[in-house]
């Protein structure tokens, strides 16, 4: 074991020359709690094993690492507290499981590195701080050290509460084909995010097609939905678009949620002047299907930047 913790060790210190190549960081979940503490309780059922190799992947999950040893369906054994911490600890069914090549994982020194300016593509993102169970990400050409939280969703806007969704501010706006609407969403903690919601007008059902995307501070595409796109039968109520892969949103930090349609029938309520004002909101002329760059507002334009949340 010590040989084995030297070795990981020895990746996690290589972890800078090696962090160069694009990609995310995976991840699935527990299928069953872990209910002891101890390093010899080794033995853990996930939801899925889809990428665990046996010898070469490491597990983190709730602040614990772990090295695979055995893959057998969608059990694995592992060595518990295989990081520079050695955290073990117990955790319960559903909790999120990262995984990768030990050189995915960092510890860094001083805590709460990296910091400053930074560059997304050729990352490895999160960058997740084994030591510290700190997660970081480069969002808006900066690092922002994400706050432990897993919010249920963050609203883009005050919801209306017991207001009828059919009174809120406007009927709704008609989409244009292609054309990407955005606005302005502030995350106040870490989030595993499954998708976005969009809040429907009053007509809705035909045969538009819609898709929804997250943009970071800089107007880079993080996720988005498929971008075939899909068809909403809901009026007059948020409607979800998962995204093609769960996506880890780092916060507190500014993004943008934004939505395009590949119709003109469909009506999506948008933020107005006189209600939510402070917002940024922007739109952009495009293709549907293609997420068009865009230049990232610095003030409110009213009935462009739609109603979502994140989820």
């Amino acid at each position: 074991k010590n040989l084995k913790n030297s070795l990981i060790l020895c990746g996690l210190l290589l972890a800078a020359s090696l962090s160069f190549a694009q990609t995310m960081i995976s991840n699935t979940t527990l299928s069953a709690a872990i209910t002891s503490a101890s390093s010899q309780a080794n033995t853990f059922r996930l939801a899925s094993t889809t990428g665990i190799v046996a010898g070469s992947t490491m597990l983190f999950v709730e602040g614990e690492a772990d090295f695979v040893n055995a893959v057998t369906s969608t059990t694995v054994t592992v060595t518990r507290g295989a990081g520079p911490s050695s955290r073990v600890t117990t955790h319960p069914s559903g909790a999120v499981v990262w995984f990768g090549p030990p050189s995915y994982f960092q510890s860094a020194t001083p805590v709460g590195y990296p910091s400053g300016s930074c560059t997304r593509p050729g990352l490895i993102v999160p960058y997740i701080d084994i030591t510290n169970n700190i997660y970081s990400d480069c969002v808006g050409g900066l690092w922002v050290r994400g706050v432990s939280g897993n919010p249920g969703f963050e609203l883009l806007s005050a919801d209306s509460g017991g207001t009828a969704y059919t009174s809120l501010n406007t009927n709704g706006t008609a989409t244009v084909a292609g054309t990407l609407n955005c606005a302005e969403l502030d995350v106040k903690a870490n989030k595993l995010a499954t998708g976005l919601a969009v809040m429907f007008g009053s007509t809705a059902g035909g045969s538009d097609k819609h898709l929804v995307a997250l943009l970071d501070a800089s107007g880079n595409v993080l996720a988005t939905s498929a971008l075939a796109g899909a068809v909403n039968s809901t009026a007059s109520t948020y409607v979800r678009f998962a995204f093609t892969s769960q996506y880890l949103v780092v916060g507190p930090a500014q993004y943008f949620a934004c939505t395009q349609s590949n119709g003109t029938s469909d009506t999506i309520r948008m933020l107005v002047t006189g209600t939510q004002d402070t917002y940024l909101t922007t739109s952009k002329t495009g293709t549907f299907g293609t997420i068009p760059a865009i230049t990232v507002p610095t003030g409110f334009t009213t009935a462009v930047g739609p109603y979502m949340y994140l989820y």
